[in-house]
């Protein structure tokens, strides 16, 4: 008896309860809370796009600022020939270096961009800091 009683009980406050709910509906709180599996795919979608997209941007960059270090410490950092002699030296440091960087960069930019602006352009691409 007293166990239907305490169902009773608890079954009552979750039907008043329930019924409190769309009182609150107009913060940020709801919207957040509806948005939320939006927000973490658009997070996700934003990852999965943003990790190779930044191992190639900062890859490609990390390649081209080695070679112009090796070639200023060659001589001259604008010479044809101090820039082909940094390139096969320096470059692919840089370029891994860069890449593995980018990895890094690209998983959070994605992540942090996916969840403010689902599904955006911004969310999928770079833009020069």
């Amino acid at each position: 008896m007293l166990k239907k009683m305490m169902l009773s009980t608890v079954a009552a406050s979750v039907i008043l309860g329930g019924s409190y709910l769309p009182c609150f509906a107009e913060g940020d709180t709801f919207e957040n809370i509806c948005l939320f599996p939006v927000r973490l795919v658009g997070s996700t979608v934003g990852t999965i796009v943003g990790v190779p997209e930044g191992a190639v941007k900062d890859g490609v960059r990390g390649a081209i600022k080695s070679t112009k270090l090796v070639a200023g410490k060659l001589g001259n950092e604008d010479g044809k020939y101090q820039q082909t002699a940094a390139a096969v030296l320096a470059g692919p440091f840089g370029l891994v270096g860069g890449g593995v960087y980018g990895m890094f960069d690209g998983a959070w930019h994605g992540m942090k961009t996916g969840y403010e602006k689902p599904f955006s352009k911004d969310a999928f691409t770079f833009k020069d800091e």
